[in-house]
């Protein structure tokens, strides 16, 4: 989280040869991460906000409870979650995470301490909560709970394939606008750039076509039996040893192996519980998706959703066809059923509708993508969100 002049870090600094920019301060809250009080009657945790959410949850669930929305790293702080709006594949259900705050204290820009909440300094509650940082540093949160046993219960997985745009985006607006008592749910799309592989004899390149796949997964309350829980620990392993092999995996010669680990996620497993479901990217995705990418996230609302996807789809993919700055575009869809968003739309005065979510991943090649191109594309995204009255989802930069 970031405010002028400011660098806020909830938990461990990640180490990937990126650097905190000259002239900045940096606010570490890693030692402020205590969990202060879990309320059993009104169902609620009291956190610091450096606490990280896996832990939070770890302690609920002797009482219990558990977090409704939990981000899919392990390491995710509170205040970090609640300062960029928070989403996850249960979002259809349970909204944003800060939909999930009732209330919390801050340090404001000149220092000062305060609280606020959904009943009192509302305004000042609305402003500091996904603001990254600019309004306002989270330093507690209270949040709501539900009941419920992540570790005893087991989801299976209804998995759709697509190996065209159109079907899984029809698919994927379907599934989002009516989403029945799936638990979990979550789209996955894939296009590679023509693939070049060195000839067996002789010199030169064969190139061969590009790669196009999707899943959407929806994760449906299951009755655990032996058999279920024995496919479960196989596919426990085989997704710790594929991350363990990929994180192993550097440089241009390690990312087929990167590439093929972060394939792995479009298959789902079968049958696995809430916990492993709400943390499945986080033995894969941490590994293999390393190296220097754009990212952006867009709340469509379902009137414009297709339209959006469409558009941002042809936006980045335009792009890689005419500068080859992008090489892997990867997208990720979720519903979003969330009561901050619509007011936030409300004072937009954007229709007060669901959302999906739409975030793109596009591996990029930094030589290739000088600044005013990369103005132009954020630029060219502006446009899409002011026409289709979507909302840009600021945590993805």
């Amino acid at each position: 989280m970031r405010a002028e002049g400011l660098t806020v870090v909830g938990g461990e600094v990640l180490d990937e040869g990126l650097q905190v920019p000259d002239h900045r301060a940096v606010v570490s809250l890693r030692r402020m991460n205590a969990v202060l009080d879990i309320n059993l009657g009104r169902k609620t945790v009291r956190v610091q906000a450096g606490a990280k959410l896996s832990e939070i949850d770890r302690r609920l669930g002797a009482h219990g409870l558990g977090l409704p929305i939990v981000g899919d790293h392990r390491d995710i702080t509170a205040g970090g979650f609640a300062s960029v709006g928070g989403v996850s594949s249960a979002s259809h259900r349970h909204g944003l995470f800060i939909d999930q705050v009732v209330d919390l204290e801050y340090v404001d820009p000149d220092g000062r301490i305060g609280t606020c909440g959904r009943d009192h300094h509302t305004e000042r509650f609305h402003r500091i909560l996904g603001a990254g940082g600019r309004a306002g540093i989270i330093t507690a949160l209270t949040l709501d709970t539900v009941e419920i046993d992540k570790d005893h219960t087991w989801l299976t997985t209804d998995a759709h394939r697509f190996l065209d745009f159109d079907s899984f985006v029809e698919h994927a607006q379907s599934e989002i606008s009516r989403p029945g008592n799936a638990a979990l749910q979550v789209g996955r799309w894939v296009d590679t750039q023509p693939l070049k592989v060195a000839r067996p004899v002789g010199t030169g390149h064969v190139q061969l076509g590009t790669v196009r796949f999707g899943q959407w997964s929806s994760l449906y309350p299951t009755a655990p039996t032996r058999s279920l829980k024995a496919r479960r620990d196989v596919g426990t392993r085989a997704r710790k040893g594929l991350g363990a092999i990929a994180s192993h995996a550097s440089g241009r010669a390690g990312m087929p192996v990167r590439n093929a680990a972060a394939g792995a996620l479009m298959f789902a497993p079968k049958v696995l519980t809430l916990r492993d479901a709400e943390y499945l990217a986080d033995t894969v995705i941490s590994s293999s998706e390393r190296g220097p990418a754009y990212r952006v996230g867009i709340f469509a609302p379902m009137s414009t959703y297709s339209s959006v996807f469409y558009r941002l789809h042809d936006l980045f993919s335009g792009h890689r066809e005419r500068t080859g700055c992008f090489t892997v575009i990867s997208a990720m869809t979720y519903g979003v059923r969330s009561d901050y968003l619509r007011a936030e739309a409300g004072a937009r005065n954007l229709p007060h509708e669901d959302h999906g979510l739409i975030t793109f991943t596009c591996r990029l090649r930094p030589s290739a993508l000088p600044s005013e191109l990369l103005r132009d594309i954020m630029s060219s995204i502006d446009d899409i969100c002011a026409s289709e009255r979507a909302l840009r989802y600021e945590s993805a930069q």
